[in-house]
């Protein structure tokens, strides 16, 4: 074998290898850069889903929102009510149409429930203006409102099915390319034709809650372990595993706890202070249900009674699995103080208080200067809209913005629905108009 054989197979080898190498580092690179972006896919895909779902359960509750003003316009005995509730839902035919816009369809697969909303939108507009230049309502306005109430309840409760098939899985946006969707995603696809001629939890539930916390006012500071021995006290001596988390400033100073109370496993938040309880949040699914709905709200009556709330009024309660929510409302000489809410939770299972929230009742409880009503309980009852028959009438306080006011609350009905109205005690005029929603987990009112 000559030396040029043996130098030019060295080479041919050599140059093999570098090739291997080459061929190697490219396909490392490929399969590299082929990951990363398959990642920033998957990563466009899930801010791509995450919208998609925020705007399907926004439209969602704006279309809901617009099916019950459309019934409180129905009813509602003032023009200035009116111009509220009408202004309200032009904004939420805005924010549905945002939304709508969102979703991954075709302007024509929509085009009909974008014609239903845009034509409420302008309705409620044009005749919000009208009112507000003196104008009145016409039969010929009711009757619209009518229908355009039938229409946004009808809308309403088939998106409420449509979002409980999309929290169960099902892909309803997937929609084929020979396809429009319209059976899958109806009643957003559906025409118009097929339509008829459409969250809180107790009234005022969603009170002031960024300002001076007036029941803290004066008291002294406590230090953390000061704060630990008043959540123990409050919850009880069973409450077991108390470990310190941190601190807070939202809504106020507070210490932050985990706990637990049996086969409960809680949050809490003491206030810095005077070390008053904030909040008891329950981490821990409840099951069973060995109470009655009753028990359930006496035993959390009982709760706040035992630990120096006072006179307290039941406003509303809701049941979800086995936690029973329960509102309750602070009395002042048979005056309700709406502002002064606390929210409590009862297991079902064996009657344990696991949740509470505070922050509204240690924002506001403070005793009131109650004036005199200038109407009588005959006087409000007569105040409310025509179409609406009056039940019952009490005297609280209600917040409007920054301002407390004493009016009468007149529960109503109009056929089989039920309203609350609050006429002020002073001034006779229409403060606040909200419909109750009964089903069997309770009442809600909006």
């Amino acid at each position: 074998m000559n030396e040029s054989y043996f130098v030019a197979n060295v080479r041919e080898r050599d140059w093999t290898r570098v090739l291997n190498v080459a061929l190697a580092a490219l396909l490392a690179g490929v399969l590299a850069f082929s990951s990363a972006q398959t990642l920033r896919l998957n990563e466009a895909n899930a801010r791509l889903n995450a919208v998609v779902q925020k705007a399907f359960y926004e439209t969602c509750e704006l279309t809901e929102g617009m099916s019950v003003n459309f019934r409180k316009l129905l009813v509602a005995g003032e023009t200035g009510q009116m111009q509220a509730l009408l202004n309200e839902t032009a904004l939420q035919t805005q924010g549905a149409l945002s939304n709508l816009a969102l979703l991954p369809l075709g302007q024509e697969t929509v085009s009909a429930t974008l014609k239903f909303i845009n034509q409420a939108g302008d309705f409620a507009s044009t005749l919000s203006v009208r009112l507000g230049n003196g104008g009145e309502m016409t039969p010929e306005d009711y009757a619209a409102l009518e229908r355009l109430s039938e229409t946004a309840a009808a809308f309403s409760v088939r998106m409420g099915r449509l979002l409980d098939r999309y929290e169960g899985g099902e892909a309803v946006f997937d929609i084929s390319e020979d396809g429009t969707g319209e059976e899958s995603l109806y009643p957003i696809t559906g025409p118009a034709t097929d339509y008829p001629a459409l969250l809180y939890d107790g009234p005022f539930s969603d009170g002031r809650t960024d300002g001076e916390f007036k029941l803290l006012a004066g008291m002294a500071q406590v230090d953390e372990a000061a704060a630990r021995q008043a959540l123990i006290a409050f919850v009880g001596q069973q409450a077991a595993d108390v470990r310190f988390t941190g601190e807070s400033e939202i809504p106020v100073d507070c210490y932050e706890y985990a706990l637990r109370l049996g086969d409960y496993s809680l949050s809490a938040g003491v206030t810095r202070a005077g070390g008053q309880l904030l909040y008891l949040l329950c981490d821990s699914a409840v099951e069973d249900v060995n109470l009655t709905d009753r028990q359930a709200v006496d035993a959390a009556r009982a709760f706040l009674l035992s630990r120096g709330y006072g006179e307290m009024e039941m406003s509303y309660s809701s049941r979800f699995g086995g936690i029973m929510t329960v509102n309750f409302a602070a009395v002042q000489n048979g005056v309700v103080l709406y502002p002064d809410l606390v929210k409590v939770q009862v297991s079902m299972a064996d009657g344990a208080i696991i949740g509470l929230e505070a922050a509204n009742y240690l924002m506001n409880h403070v005793p009131r200067a109650l004036e005199l009503p200038a109407l009588t309980e005959q006087d409000a009852a007569q105040r409310i809209g025509g179409a609406l028959t009056p039940v019952a009438t009490r005297l609280c306080v209600i917040p409007e913005n920054t301002e407390e006011y004493l009016c009468y609350e007149v529960t109503a009905t109009s056929g089989s629905d039920t309203f609350l109205v609050y006429i002020d005690a002073m001034s006779g005029i229409e403060r606040r108009l909200m419909q109750v929603i009964s089903d069997d987990n309770g009442s809600l009112v909006m």
